[in-house]
């Protein structure tokens, strides 16, 4: 009896530490759900609201919004066993929990909300779909040089030809560089600068912080920086500390409590900053643009579209030889001039908004079931790889499927070459220890 007992002692004592774990992701959640309201109902309807960010709050839908983000983490995955995770804590955590701020604050429509919910439950629900063995490739490290040195070499004659190597650090004038660098027309830059500074430099630099090759890890960082000052794309500037970041938190035992406190942290930080000095930067860079921005588009794309056609994916160039686009503007620009009165602003949209855009309502599933696809090549892809390594090449995707299409985002913004880049990276020989939440 003894020895039973002391058998069954470390299984009840793992059990408790799993429950434990849980609890404080959950509370993490909620606080960073609480605070963004907070933030939301004191500092962003105060300031932006000429900006769309009225207050409108719905006391009901308010206590709706918990009980959704309840459901969803109910059945949201969590443990590290599998990179895809990792990815999906990020879109809850950037994309859904804003969705539910601006569906309380801004009284939005319920069965559009509901719907969105149904779509990430159905996302966590296709991920249990067994996956199959994938063959690995013989001197995949060849391949997987040679893709880093082609990539990089070929941005990097384009930088000095067209560009000349100079760099700014003067995010005041990115929409300057911005304007000459869309005006230069380069082919198949929109594509190469994208997958150099969103995955292969990220990945790199993983690499190099992995093996502590510090000369290697400068070189990469003057690399993504000369990107920027080219491009005055800003989030290429910051993918280096978000990576580096997501490395860190991702070694801890309870990474997705890490996630939330920390938003939670950059969030306060803004709300005190308005308060004691009156300045909005940090709330306006990342509360309002980086969380709330993309959500309230999502509402807007699904007000439009649900009493206009939907486009049927015929604003995509591949499509439009024999597919008819039927406005005289294409949906980022249309949506606002609509809603921004400003035909000039780009007000991209997300997986959610592109797929309701699309076809409506079944546009929700079909993209839930491409979502669960590539979350499971990614899982298959990753298998016995450096997971750190894996945070590195979805790290970017993940903030860009916020705000772009997931058509585009496999193509333009790299999450294709991502999962290339797992499927040829060289498999670990320790045995990998998971984290669970």
């Amino acid at each position: 009896m003894n020895i039973k007992g002391q058998e069954q002692a470390p299984k009840e004592k793992l059990s408790s530490k799993i429950k434990k774990s849980t609890i404080w992701a959950f509370l993490s959640l909620i606080l960073f759900k609480i605070v963004l309201d907070l933030s939301y109902y004191f500092v962003i309807s105060r300031v932006w609201s000429y900006a769309g960010f009225e207050l409108h709050l719905n006391s009901f839908k308010l206590v709706e919004s918990y009980l959704l983000l309840f459901i969803v983490f109910a059945i949201i995955p969590k443990s590290l066993v599998k990179l895809s995770n990792i990815l999906v804590w990020l879109l809850i955590l950037l994309s859904y929990i804003p969705m539910l701020t601006i569906f309380a604050f801004k009284d939005e429509d319920r069965i559009f909300m509901y719907v969105v919910t149904a779509f990430w439950i159905t996302v966590f629900l296709l991920r249990y779909i067994p996956g199959v063995s994938i063959l690995s490739i013989k001197q995949s490290k060849i391949f997987l040089l040679l893709l880093f040195v082609v990539l990089t070499g070929i941005v990097f004659i384009m930088i000095y030809k067209y560009f000349g190597l100079s760099l700014n650090f003067d995010l005041t004038k990115v929409y300057k560089i911005r304007s000459r660098y869309v005006e230069m027309k380069i082919p198949l830059a929109g594509y190469l600068f994208n997958w150099v500074g969103y995955i292969i430099f990220p990945v790199l630099l993983a690499i190099f912080v992995k093996r502590r090759k510090w000369i290697y890890i400068a070189s990469i960082i003057f690399l993504q920086i000369l990107v920027f000052s080219t491009t005055g794309n800003k989030t290429f500037l910051f993918a280096p500390l978000f990576v580096l970041t997501l490395m860190w938190i991702f070694k801890k035992k309870n990474p997705l409590a890490y996630l939330a406190s920390g938003l939670v942290g950059i969030i306060l930080l803004g709300m005190l900053s308005y308060w004691i000095i009156d300045d909005v930067w940090i709330s306006s860079l990342f509360t309002r643009r980086t969380l709330l921005d993309p959500a309230q588009t999502y509402f807007y794309y699904y007000d439009f579209y649900s009493n206009n056609n939907y486009t049927f994916l015929s604003q995509q160039r591949i499509f439009q030889t024999f597919l008819d686009y039927p406005y005289h503007l294409d949906p980022p620009h249309l949506i606002g001039e609509i809603y921004y009165n400003n035909p000039k602003m780009g007000a991209n949209t997300g997986i959610v908004g592109d797929a309701y855009m699309n076809f409506g309502f079944l546009g929700l599933l079909l993209w839930a079931i491409l979502l669960a696809i590539i979350l499971k090549l990614i899982d298959m892809f990753s298998k016995k790889k450096d997971i750190s390594i894996g945070v590195s090449a979805i790290a970017m995707p993940a903030i860009t499927i916020v705000n772009s299409g997931l058509l585009t985002n496999l193509i333009t913004h790299g999450l294709l070459l991502a999962l290339v880049i797992l499927y040829l990276l060289p498999k670990k020989k320790a045995k990998q220890v998971s984290n669970h939440v």
